[in-house]
C-alpha cells in the first residue's frame, strides 16, 4: 500500500505512527506486548487513565477548536476586529473534506481506542493486596465515560441530528484497538453505544476512588464520576429527543444537593477556579499537560489584551441579555475597538490567560434540560427551572415560558461552552445569522435541513479507509 500521512486513526493508535510504509499492516502490533504489561494491574491502569484526559485539552478538543467552532457557527461568536485569520473558514460555514474539523476525529479517536484498552483489560486484572475490585471498576467506569464523550462529540459533528435522522450516517463506534478500516455504524447504534458506555459507567463508579489514590491538591471536577455520567446521560437522551429520561437524569444531579447554581453576587467571580459550585465535569487546563495549546488556547483566543482575541461576541448575542442580567457583565470591552466585547468565561488561572478550566457539564445546564423536557412532557413544572436560572442572575422571576425562552436562556446561559450549534441542530431551526457589522463572508443563513448541519469526513480518511463514507452533499 502507498503511504498515508494520517491512516485510519486505530491503526496510528494501536502502532504508536502516524504513517505507514507497504509493509507495516503485516508486521504484528509492536505496542501489543508492551499494552497488556502496563495495564496488568491497576497503577499501569490508573496511569493510562490519566493520559486519556490529556486528549481533551488539545486544541482540536476542548482547548480550543471545538467550543470555539461551535459558537462561532452557531451565530454567538463572531470574528472580531483582532482577527489573525484563525477560525475564518469555521465563521464563513466554509467546509469541505479539505477544510472539517479533522483533529476532532483524530483526537477523540485517539482517546476512544485508547479508553478501549483499559475497558477490555480491565476484566484480565485482579486486585492486589490492598486493593479492592471497586477501585478497579472504577477505572472502568472512567473510561468508559471517556469513550462515550468521545463518541458523543464525533457524532454531533460529523452526522445529521438524531431528531432528524436517527437512522442516517452516523460514525464508526469503536470498542477494540486493532488494525482495521470500519464503516460508519447509524446514529441510532452510535447513541445506543454513548447510552450503554454511560449507564454502565454509572454502575461502576466508586465513592472513595479519588480520596484513596488522587491528590488532594488536585481539581476532582476534572475527573469522571458518577455525576459526570448522569448528568451527560440528561444530555444524550435531550439530543435523543427522549425526554422523559433526560428530565430523570437531570433531577439526579439537581436533587443530589453537592451542586447549587451560582448567584448573582458572585456570578462574576466564579470563572477560572477549581472545582466551582455548578461544575459537574470540566477540563482542568494546566500548562504542565501534555497537549496544551499554549498561545492557540480558547482563553487567548476569547482574550483582547493579546496578540489573538479572533473571536469576540455576536450582537445577536449581546442583545438577547435584559437589564441587570449579570452574565452581560462578565463580556469584556477594548477601547481600541469600540462596539466589541470578547467573551470573559476564560480569564486564566494562576496568571496565565493560556491555562483555563474549560466546563463540560453544570448544574444549570441540567434545570434547562428538565425545563425544556417538561415543556415536552415529561412530569413537573418548567416555569420554576426556568426561574431558577433567571433569579440567580439577577433577574425578575417570568410568569410564563415557552420553548423559544428556553432555547435563548440556554443561548444566554451557555454561550461559549459548545452548546447552541448544536441546541440549533438538534432542535431543527434554521440558523439567521445577523451581524451589524457586516463581517460575514460567507452563508448568511444555514436552513434546516442542509447538507451543512453534518461536518464533511477528513479527506486523509476518506483516502485510508475503503469502506468510509462521506456525508451527502460534499
Amino acid at each position: 500500500m502507498k503511504n498515508i500521512k494520517h491512516l485510519f486513526i486505530i491503526i496510528s493508535f494501536v502502532l504508536g505512527f502516524s504513517a505507514c510504509s507497504e509493509d507495516y499492516l503485516e508486521r504484528e502490533p509492536i505496542l501489543e506486548n508492551s499494552r497488556e504489561l502496563i495495564l496488568s494491574d491497576r497503577e499501569g491502569m490508573a496511569l493510562a487513565l490519566n493520559g486519556l484526559y490529556a486528549e481533551f485539552y488539545h486544541t482540536a478538543w476542548y482547548g480550543a477548536g471545538f467550543p470555539i467552532i461551535a459558537d462561532l457557527k452557531g451565530n454567538n461568536g463572531k470574528s472580531s476586529p483582532m482577527s489573525s485569520g484563525r477560525y475564518q473558514t469555521n465563521y464563513n460555514w466554509y467546509q469541505d473534506p479539505s477544510n472539517t474539523q479533522g483533529g476532532l476525529w483524530f483526537r477523540a479517536y485517539r482517546a476512544i481506542t485508547s479508553a478501549c484498552n483499559i475497558i477490555n483489560a480491565h476484566e484480565n486484572v485482579t486486585p492486589r493486596p490492598g486493593e479492592r475490585q471497586a477501585h478497579l471498576d472504577h477505572i472502568k467506569a472512567e473510561a468508559l465515560f471517556v469513550r462515550a464523550l468521545g463518541h458523543f462529540d464525533l457524532v454531533r459533528t460529523f452526522a445529521q441530528p438524531y431528531t432528524h435522522q436517527p437512522d442516517g450516517l452516523g460514525v464508526p463506534v469503536v470498542l477494540v484497538t486493532q488494525i482495521a478500516s470500519p464503516a460508519r455504524n447509524t446514529t441510532r447504534e452510535v447513541y445506543q453505544q454513548i447510552v450503554g458506555d454511560l449507564t454502565e459507567a454509572r454502575g461502576l463508579f466508586s465513592n472513595d476512588y479519588n480520596q484513596e489514590f488522587r491528590s488532594s491538591a488536585q481539581n476532582m471536577r476534572g475527573f469522571a464520576s458518577r455525576d459526570a455520567a448522569a448528568a451527560l446521560l440528561a444530555r444524550v437522551h435531550l439530543y435523543m429527543g427522549e425526554y422523559a429520561q433526560a428530565a430523570t437524569y437531570a433531577t439526579e444531579i439537581i436533587d443530589s444537593d453537592r451542586y447549587q447554581l451560582y448567584t448573582a453576587d458572585n456570578y462574576a467571580t466564579v470563572w477560572g477556579k477549581n472545582a466551582q459550585s455548578e461544575i459537574i465535569f470540566e477540563i482542568s487546563g494546566s500548562t504542565g499537560n501534555s497537549n496544551w495549546p499554549s498561545w492557540e488556547e480558547l482563553g487567548y483566543i476569547y482574550y483582547p489584551g493579546g496578540a489573538y482575541g479572533d473571536v469576540s461576541a455576536s450582537n445577536d448575542l449581546l442583545n438577547l441579555f435584559e437589564a441587570g442580567d449579570v452574565r452581560r457583565d462578565l463580556f469584556v470591552g477594548s477601547a481600541v475597538h469600540p462596539g466589541f466585547y470578547w467573551p470573559g468565561k476564560y480569564p486564566g488561572k494562576e496568571g496565565n490567560e493560556r491555562q483555563n478550566n474549560i466546563p463540560v457539564l453544570r448544574l444549570s445546564e441540567m434545570y434547562l434540560i428538565r425545563a425544556e423536557a417538561r415543556l415536552q412532557g415529561a412530569p413537573g413544572n418548567a416555569l420554576d427551572d426556568y426561574n431558577a436560572i433567571r433569579t440567580r442572575r439577577g433577574l425578575d422571576a417570568a410568569t410564563a415560558v415557552t420553548f423559544d425562552e428556553i432555547f435563548d436562556e440556554r443561548r444566554r446561559e451557555l454561550c461559549f461552552e459548545a452548546h447552541v450549534l448544536f441546541d440549533y441542530a438538534r432542535t431543527q431551526r434554521t440558523l439567521l445569522r445577523q451581524d451589524e457589522d457586516n463581517r460575514i463572508a460567507g452563508p448568511v443563513n444555514i436552513e434546516f435541513p442542509n447538507h451543512l448541519w453534518a461536518m464533511p469526513i477528513p479527506i486523509q480518511e476518506m483516502e485510508a479507509n475503503p469502506n468510509m463514507q462521506q456525508n451527502p452533499g460534499y
